[in-house]
């Protein structure tokens, strides 16, 4: 089954009570390349929590530290658009796995992602412990083995190298979220996009580097295959 999702509002701005309505799901994607700009690091860096810091300056590889700090900025930027909140009032933790927690607001539920220049945050509500979404994004690159990866962890012949991401990008969010979540699926910019989440996400992309609101995606979102997922970690 496709659905085409064009948001019906503009990506980011909510109802009179600001408050997220049930099964609401946000996707929104961002380049990193600004986390690498020394004025733009400086400045944000300070939205993080400690824990946050000490986790980014563990990073050895300059593009790692990049997509960890544009994704966490990226997340409290969904956050508080939806919560009608600072997005430096918006406190994320890290789990046990690796993977974020929006700690405040409440009644957050989140997922990280990150290829190359981009980042993904995937936001809807629900308390702690309900189950949580996932989010994976893969750069469909031509120099990957994805047909031979898939049809080992996954068990399936794909018919084309993107069948293939796609079904890895599937594979991973499934892990984020658990077992038997429902997946949907699409591409974008070159990469295969995934996602488990309670309906089809409101997609859009948004500068870092600017204030601007995001700009909503028209992306058609295919239901994923269905197959037992395996044991990872969220790396946010």
């Amino acid at each position: 089954m496709e659905q085409t999702f064009a948001p019906a509002r503009t990506a980011g701005r909510r109802r009179d009570a600001c408050a997220p309505a049930v099964a609401v799901v946000e996707l929104w994607l961002a380049d990193s390349g600004v986390a690498t700009q020394p004025a733009w690091i400086e400045t944000h860096s300070a939205w993080l929590t400690s824990e946050e810091r000490e986790r980014l300056a563990r990073f050895t590889r300059p593009q790692r530290r990049a997509q960890f700090l544009a994704g966490h900025i990226l997340l409290r930027r969904v956050v508080a658009a939806c919560w009608c909140i600072d997005p430096r009032d918006v406190r994320v933790a890290t789990r046990a796995d690796g993977s974020p927690e929006v700690l405040v607001p409440a009644g957050v539920q989140c997922s990280l992602a990150h290829t190359g220049r981009w980042v993904a945050a995937l936001v809807q509500p629900g308390e702690a412990d309900d189950w949580r979404p996932g989010v994976d994004i893969e750069s469909m690159r031509s120099d990957r083995p994805i047909e031979a990866i898939v049809k080992v962890a996954c068990g399936i012949d794909a018919g084309s190298r993107e069948e293939a991401y796609r079904a890895w990008a599937q594979h991973e969010a499934q892990i984020k979220a658990g077992p038997g979540r429902p997946a949907f699926v699409t591409t974008w910019e070159g990469c295969a996009l995934a996602v488990c989440a309670g309906s089809w996400p409101r997609p859009a992309v948004v500068d870092l580097a600017a204030a601007d609101r995001p700009v909503p995606l028209d992306l058609t979102w295919t239901d994923g295959l269905a197959w037992p997922a395996a044991s990872h970690v969220d790396a946010g």
